[in-house]
């Protein structure tokens, strides 16, 4: 009887991994979602709260950029960074990218131009190269961020950070545990 119940909870819990890996790859510290990149304004990816800690996870070539989109309806200090995975730091091709208001107008940006951090996450044991870090003091209204890649032919992965808030609930434990598996095998 209890080999049986051991091997229900075994199984239980690596459908729950299952379930949270498949649900990652679906999807497009930081809550991580991935991103079918390239995203144009079209089909932009929507921030649903800028304030809560988020990593989208995406892959450029030089010629192609994603777009996010988010709103505020207060006034709301936002963080923001890119990131580069360590493995990945000998490359050349670095991630900029541009925050934008709703009548088009650039607000800030962010890049790599003083050669990025060292930057170790706890949560998902990767080390990175991060570029410095905005807090921007924004009004409510409507935000687009563009991501571009420069620098190599080849695609390259990075990761846009934006919020501080860590509110994850019990149901995000699944995809947080399937994303982290695939942050690691550098699938996105």
């Amino acid at each position: 009887m209890t080999m049986r119940i051991g091997l229900t909870f075994a199984v239980a819990f690596a459908l729950w991994l299952g379930v949270g890996y498949s649900a990652a790859q679906r999807a497009c510290a930081h809550d991580p979602r991935f991103v079918c990149s390239p995203r144009s304004a079209t089909h932009a990816v929507r921030i649903p709260d800028a304030s809560k800690s988020w990593a989208y996870y995406g892959g450029l070539t030089p010629d192609q950029s994603d777009e996010y989109t988010f709103g505020l309806s207060r006034a709301t200090v936002v963080s923001w960074s890119l990131l580069v995975d360590a493995r990945d730091a000998a490359t050349p091709a670095r991630p900029a990218a541009a925050l934008f208001d709703a009548q088009g107008s650039v607000i800030a940006g962010v890049n790599f131009a003083g050669g990025g951090s060292a930057f170790y996450e706890p949560f998902s044991r990767e080390s990175y190269l991060q570029s410095a870090i905005r807090h921007l003091n924004l009004w409510p209204g409507n935000y687009s961020i563009v991501v571009s890649m420069s620098g190599a032919a080849a695609r390259q992965r990075y990761v846009m950070a934006i919020g501080d808030a860590e509110r994850f609930s019990p149901l995000e434990i699944p995809y947080v545990a399937g994303a982290i598996a695939r942050i690691r095998a550098r699938r996105y």
